[in-house]
């Protein structure tokens, strides 16, 4: 259990131009004097971490933020050749940075694409202007579909999207335009996000004060249930809750999280799972900059999974995958045959038709998909 080299590694970018009102990711706006000192701190982490390490060729690494794309190329290149320098990069890895419109253009994706990277996640979200200013995107339509020529001009071949839904005074004819534009673009993968308030967000507090219009549950879920016909039709799999992709262009390094593999993590409040221990980085750029310079390894939270929590971990993560989980493999992997461990959840979720044992695979129906919440919470119990 979580004792195999992690053949991944995700660096968190913690800077942004600026904080979209959904945001509660781990994102800053305004310290581009703190961008030198990070990245200095970033490449002293990872050749502290892989001194300790029996390393292995990654297969998988991204870039995550925050908005990588606002440092220097060079710096982003720096930070990706520590890493193949110290722990290695496979032949053929997918080596992915996410990158916001407006941060980015040829020259700069062309040097990125020269250093290694050969995939791009743009944060699109919306292909309407009013909805962009509505979430507090920093783009403009425009800027994101220059972003997506300039991205293809540099020789990028992998390139996702990003799309939001439930967004405050959207329809579902609207969010149809918007399926039918992201089609029309053809990136090779599309990743949808349902709007969800988060505390200590813009939107917060715009739900606490009641002028917030969002749509209701029945219509967040015709748009779900739309979007998958759509993107299905226009030639995407639909291979987990919210992610599709073209034949062969499936996200190898999400894949690492819905298996619970274990994977490094590098930069301020990232999380990385290592030897079964996930551990937690100081999120404060500044502290972890700090902490990083005096010695420390700034991990400020680890908890070990063993047992029954390791067990309905990964059962809960595997379930976000339409295809679900091999029995076999899980029992190979783990010592223990879900349908008699978890016999009582198994049966009853059965019962109510969420789930479904096909062959060697335990996956959920669509209705279980629709509810996947439901069935997450049996697997806590």
């Amino acid at each position: 259990m979580g004792t195999d080299h992690p053949k991944a590694a995700y660096v968190h970018i913690p800077f942004c131009v600026s904080k979209c009102h959904y945001c509660e990711f781990n994102s800053y706006p305004g310290l581009d004097f703190l961008f030198s000192d990070y990245v200095d701190a970033l490449v002293m982490e990872i050749e502290r971490v892989s001194s300790h390490m029996e390393p292995a060729e990654l297969d998988t690494v991204y870039f995550g933020g925050g908005t990588p794309t606002i440092l220097p190329p060079a710096d982003l290149s720096w930070i990706l050749f520590t890493i193949s320098d110290n722990i290695g990069i496979a032949p053929g890895a997918e080596v992915t940075t996410e990158a916001n419109p407006g941060t980015v253009d040829q020259e700069k994706l062309s040097e990125l694409r020269r250093a290694g990277f050969n995939r791009v996640s743009l944060g699109v979200q919306s292909f309407d202007d009013s909805f962009l200013a509505r979430i507090g995107r920093a783009h403009s339509i425009s800027q994101a579909l220059d972003a997506y020529s300039a991205i293809r001009r540099a020789g990028f071949a992998n390139v996702g999207i990003d799309l939001m839904f439930a967004l405050p005074g959207q329809t579902v004819d609207i969010w149809e335009c918007t399926l039918a534009a992201a089609v029309g673009l053809g990136p090779e993968h599309i990743s949808l996000y349902e709007l969800s308030i988060e505390e200590g967000t813009r939107f917060a507090e715009l739900c606490a004060e009641g002028v917030l219009e969002l749509p209701d549950e029945d219509e967040q879920i015709v748009m779900y249930e739309l979007a998958i016909e759509k993107l299905t039709a226009g030639g995407y799999e639909h291979y987990e809750v919210s992610n599709f992709a073209r034949p062969g262009f499936r996200s190898r390094h999400n894949q690492v999280y819905w298996r619970n593999d274990p994977y490094y993590g590098f930069g301020a409040g990232a999380t990385g799972y290592v030897d079964g221990d996930r551990s937690r980085r100081i999120a404060a750029p500044s502290d972890y900059i700090r902490a990083i310079s005096s010695g420390s390894d700034a991990i400020e939270f680890t908890e070990h999974l063993t047992g029954r929590a390791y067990l309905s971990e990964t059962i809960i993560q595997g379930l976000r995958m339409l295809e679900g989980i091999d029995l076999n493999e899980f029992e190979r992997r783990t010592g223990v045959d879900i349908t008699k461990e978890f016999a009582t959840q198994v049966n009853g979720l059965r019962d109510r038709g969420l789930i479904e044992i096909a062959g060697s695979r335990i996956r959920v129906t669509h209705t279980g998909l629709l509810l996947l919440n439901d069935v997450s919470r049996e697997f806590l119990s």
